[in-house]
């Protein structure tokens, strides 16, 4: 069988400054993606200045020492290539695509966007208006603000999963340009930043270019890169938000995860597909929405990185069923950790977990995506190849002790946001 991804088909090199490139060739047709992780995300800021690093991610391309916002837009059009730059809570990611011919100036673009960035006064406060209206918008939405406020009582205060990436009204409102200059120059950095290239470029000029526009990068080394573990919560706890004008409620239920790394990630991560994902979302879809009708949509998810992420249950439901969706989604939990999964479910879940990995591999985006991760967790770069064995693997033992051991009713955080109860 032939891998998109082995360690013979992939060229890493390593530059003095840290920077890890990632090379793959494709040349069966004229273009190139250019995918990227740094080590600037949500958790180097404050709950005070939450919503610093994505504001800051965000005003990156507002202008640039060589280039303005509109001169950047102008660029792109005219040879129909992209550029974007994003942060989360770990990491801040880059990525753009463009002809082999323009592949140089993509990389010059970058090079300009990442490292020489003026945070134009106009322009930052331009931006902070449409971030301000976007958190505005989200704090009427029953589902960010029972996933926020999930989050919140999951991890105690300080935690860098404790308080939204995005911020809040009040402490965007405070960002001033001298402290989105101080992030970039602090976090945007080269020690364990990650560059992938992957179509139509031969590997070692790819990695010359990157060398030629980021090897002189410098920046501060060192910087402790972890997400701290979270002791389980001593009991379950719930509450119950109420917002004004709503018709439908939005649940979020949940425990504490495991992070990428964790020998548990694979078998957790096929019993999570099964329980809330596979097919119309898994068993949860087919119990609690068709057959009971107790909900408008359900599923679950698994949040594995850097740090253990929570593993969570969401639905949306008439108000007067919460109660009812909320007991029947626990009995439901209960029964998978009582019995785990059959034959038939991890069979279909293992076949699922193959095949949507050829699709993802079949793009540039794909491949480029999927290297930056494996390079982000340590992976190894033969991770490809021992993919479908990792998953074809896991047993319905091996899955029936992970649901025992994370799926815990007892440590479960339930948050609901909906109509105020009369």
């Amino acid at each position: 069988m032939s891998h998109p991804i082995t360690p013979e088909n992939v060229t890493r090199a390593e530059l003095a400054n840290g920077i890890v490139v990632l090379v793959k060739e494709n040349h069966t047709n004229a273009s190139v993606t250019l995918r990227g992780r740094l080590r600037a995300g949500a958790m180097y800021e404050t709950e005070a200045n939450a919503g610093l690093a994505v504001f800051t991610a965000s005003a990156l391309q507002r202008g640039t020492k060589k280039f303005t916002f509109q001169h950047l837009n102008e660029l792109y059009d005219s040879v129909g290539m992209s550029f974007g730059v994003g942060a989360g809570t770990e990491i801040a990611s880059f990525g753009g695509k463009s002809l082999t011919e323009d592949f140089e100036t993509l990389v010059g673009i970058a090079e300009q966007v990442l490292r020489e960035p003026i945070f134009p006064e106009k322009e930052i406060e331009r931006l902070r208006g449409q971030i301000v209206t976007g958190l505005r918008e989200a704090e009427d939405d029953t589902r960010y603000v029972a996933w926020r406020k999930f989050q919140e009582l999951s991890f105690p205060k300080g935690h860098p999963y404790h308080h939204p990436d995005d911020g809040t009204e009040a402490t965007v409102k405070k960002l001033t340009r001298a402290k989105l200059a101080d992030f970039h120059t602090k976090y945007f950095r080269p020690d364990g930043a990650i560059f992938v290239i992957v179509g139509d470029v031969d590997a070692q000029h790819a990695i010359d270019l990157v060398a030629k526009h980021f090897g002189g990068w410098k920046g501060k080394k060192g910087i402790p890169f972890g997400v701290p573990d979270v002791p389980p919560q001593p009991r379950a706890m719930r509450q119950d938000i109420g917002l004004e004008g709503k018709i439908q409620s939005d649940v979020i239920l949940g425990y504490p995860g495991i992070k990428r790394q964790d020998p548990d990630f694979y078998a957790l991560r096929t019993a999570d597909l099964i329980f809330g994902q596979l097919g119309l979302s898994g068993r949860l879809g087919e119990i609690v929405r068709d057959q009971m009708g107790l909900c408008y949509y359900v599923y679950s998810s698994l949040g594995a990185g850097i740090g253990a992420g929570s593993w969570m249950i969401g639905t949306g439901v008439n108000p007067r069923n919460v109660d009812l969706a909320i007991e029947a989604i626990g009995d439901e939990v209960r029964r998978l950790r009582a019995g785990g999964v059959t034959q038939d479910e991890l069979s279909h879940a293992q076949d699922f977990l193959t095949g949507s990995l050829a699709l993802r591999l079949e793009t540039n985006d794909g491949v480029a995506n999927t290297l930056a991760d494996m390079e982000l967790y340590s992976l190894g770069m033969d991770y490809i190849v021992r993919y479908a064995d990792l998953f074809r693997g896991v047993t319905r033992e091996q899955i029936l002790d992970a649901v025992q051991k994370y799926a815990r009713l007892e440590d479960a955080v339930i948050v609901t946001a909906g109509p105020e109860k009369e």
